[in-house]
């Protein structure tokens, strides 16, 4: 029975036991436990509470589960009784859940969060420290995402360096922060967020260096149109080096695609941009069929064609046919 209270807890790989006499005319009983072999990255997401504080304690517990617990829901809903336990009234009665979910920042991990059932919803949203951006107009950024959902710090703070930095990075403002995020309960099943913003400084577009061999780098900066020396706008940033691939494609290599680095002087409040190009495979033309048309008619079209077999494939020769 003792056993089988271990394996439900779902904390261990295996458990066995053997008996052996013992000189007192008793038993000496040997338990062998083999711990979970893999364990899952988690968090706990209880607004309000200090999640570092609930880790420590139950790291103090059970060591092997300091922001990780084994990936079974026997454990985890077994983990989560005991946090439960721990906060006590700072749960104002709700159970914790155990949710498999998969982060939106660059780290893209699964992790395993415990949360209260019934999260707060966010009913309003507030920011200190803004100026190029007005606290309405990053509301409503903000509210595309999370409206309807409950908060979350952990995913509040997502939406916010998803949405609030691209936005600023449209304005040039690399260096933006969003030192805190402060969530004030209004009701049992609502808060009010504030957001702290530092803008930093703005940015003016520098240098541009496109990197490859036997690059049309003309045709390139023509097709780009950078703004040299105008605020750098990410996003009209990106919209140029997605348009300076196009020259490259014409020159056959299909799959060809930048790989931006951006190159700060913070100094100047100036971004320069190195751009290396992976080329991938040469494709060339290889037949033309023509379908649908009188004999003569073909005829005349494949006079006007003027890609030759072995040629390299111009990407918008045939639009542009």
């Amino acid at each position: 029975a003792a056993c089988a209270r271990l394996r439900d807890s779902g904390l261990f790989a295996s458990i066995a036991y053997r008996y052996a006499s013992d000189p007192n005319g008793g038993y000496a009983l040997t338990l062998t436990v083999a711990d979970q072999g893999s364990l899952s990255d988690a968090t706990i997401d209880v607004p309000g509470i200090d999640e570092a504080e609930a880790w420590q304690w139950l790291a103090s517990q059970y060591p092997s589960f300091h922001r990780k617990v084994p990936g079974n829901d026997a454990a985890q809903q077994f983990i989560a009784r005991k946090i439960e336990q721990h906060l006590g009234a700072k749960l104002e009665g709700q159970h914790l859940t155990a949710r498999m979910e998969s982060e939106l920042t660059p780290r893209r991990r699964t992790i395993v969060s415990f949360q209260p059932e019934n999260l707060p919803r966010i009913a309003s949203m507030a920011f200190t420290g803004q100026h190029e951006l007005s606290s309405q107009e990053l509301t409503a950024l903000l509210a595309k995402v999370v409206a309807g959902q409950g908060y979350m710090e952990r995913h509040f703070r997502e939406a916010v360096e998803l949405n609030l930095r691209s936005a600023y990075e449209r304005h040039g403002m690399y260096r933006v922060r969003f030192p805190s995020i402060t969530a004030q309960k209004i009701s049992a099943s609502s808060v009010a967020v504030t957001t702290a913003v530092e803008e930093g400084s703005q940015y003016t577009l520098g240098d541009v260096q496109f990197v490859g061999e036997h690059l049309p780098t003309d045709a390139m900066f023509e097709a780009a149109q950078f703004k040299k020396g105008e605020i750098a706008n990410w996003a009209e940033i990106q919209r140029g080096i997605w348009d300076s691939e196009r020259p490259v494609k014409r020159f056959g290599y299909l799959m060809a695609v930048a790989n931006p680095q951006r190159i700060f002087d913070d100094e100047r409040h100036v971004l320069n941009l190195k751009i290396p190009f992976t080329l991938g495979p040469l494709y060339r033309f290889g037949k033309l069929t023509v379908t649908g048309l009188p004999a003569d008619w073909e005829e005349r079209l494949r006079q006007q064609w003027k890609l030759q077999p072995g040629d390299p494939f111009d990407y918008d020769y045939g639009s542009e046919f």
